[in-house]
């Protein structure tokens, strides 16, 4: 890996420690095993869609749907475990089923129909957010009744004093990194972002790849709500409602754009939009300003980290 590859995660890390340090300055309760817990489980989650979302991004294509297929698969989820009485571990393959299949269908309907992305997962969140009110009959959250099982210990549990749902989050960053870096289909990604007309004439199925991020991203959304649900045991119509920009934010932020995929850069960046966020609280920001504050924040990150891939393009090119 190059320096220049090497720059982002670094570039990332350095703001995740300078983040801690001030707002533990501000708030020294901040820096505590109970802050640690927190931000663990919530980076994990926004990880997994940022995951998902980030090679759809590095083909050129966005997803602005994943709040949406993720509250929606947590209620089919729900109907299916505490409805239908089916164990855990089994009452996830249809939610998941319906989450690629969501996918499927937002990938098929832009590229055939060569309708903007944008335009399709923004239609796509009305529609299954419509769906999941005809599901639910308008029914906003409550909890399922469903006490931890192993199930729900192996995803959500601790190993030690570790959340294991962050540990997953660490297995399925290396998985994708390892995915797009060394196998075909990350090749083709990588080659549809850069130059479409160039990939094609290589031999890359262009619609297939994009297709096939579509339903990733999709089905990240959809593992993350299994995740929720067994961490929680709670159905909720407003899950992570600004998750998808948030997911957009780290995914960017981390180094993935159209023609170029970072994986560990978006895992990296998910906890520092959620130790930005944490840090708000913490620190006492006014509820009616949070949102601001945290955007203005995240621009401020941004800028920090686009200055500072550019200047170690330039000690590359210089040596």
């Amino acid at each position: 890996m190059k320096l220049a590859d090497l720059s982002t995660e670094f570039t990332i890390i350095i703001m995740i420690v300078g983040c801690v340090a001030v707002v533990t300055y501000i708030e020294p309760s901040f820096f505590s095993y109970a802050t640690f817990v927190v931000v663990a489980f919530t980076s994990a989650e926004l990880g997994f869609i940022a995951l998902g979302i980030s090679p759809l991004i590095a083909t050129g294509e966005i997803d602005l749907s994943a709040a949406a297929v993720l509250t929606l698969t947590l209620w089919v989820y729900d109907g299916f475990a505490t409805g239908l009485s089916f164990s855990l571990p089994y009452g996830l393959i249809v939610p998941l089923l319906v989450a690629i299949s969501i996918g499927f269908i937002q990938g098929y309907i832009c590229l055939k129909m060569r309708i903007p992305a944008f335009i399709v997962t923004f239609v796509g969140m009305i529609v299954w957010e419509g769906i999941e009110v005809a599901i639910t009959g308008g029914y906003n959250s409550g909890y399922t009744g469903i006490t931890t099982g192993l199930f729900s210990k192996v995803l959500s549990g601790y190993i030690g004093k570790v959340p294991l749902e962050f540990v997953w989050f660490v297995v399925l960053t290396a998985i994708f990194a390892v995915i797009i870096t060394r196998t075909p289909f990350g090749s083709h990604v990588l080659a549809v972002g850069g130059n479409e007309t160039v990939a094609r004439n290589l031999g890359v199925r262009v619609d297939r790849t994009k297709v096939l991020c579509f339903m990733i991203s999709a089905l990240m959304a959809g593992v993350t709500a299994i995740f929720f649900f067994n961490r929680q045991f709670y159905v909720s119509s407003t899950v992570y409602t600004q998750a998808p920009l948030f997911a957009i934010c780290a995914s960017v932020v981390g180094g993935n754009r159209a023609g170029h995929a970072n994986m560990v850069g978006a895992a990296l960046a998910s906890i520092l939009v959620i130790i930005i966020q944490e840090g708000m609280v913490m620190a006492g920001v006014p509820s009616t300003l949070y949102m601001a504050a945290v955007g203005i924040v995240l621009v401020i990150f941004a800028t920090i980290h686009v200055k500072a891939r550019k200047f170690s393009w330039a000690m590359v090119r210089r040596k």
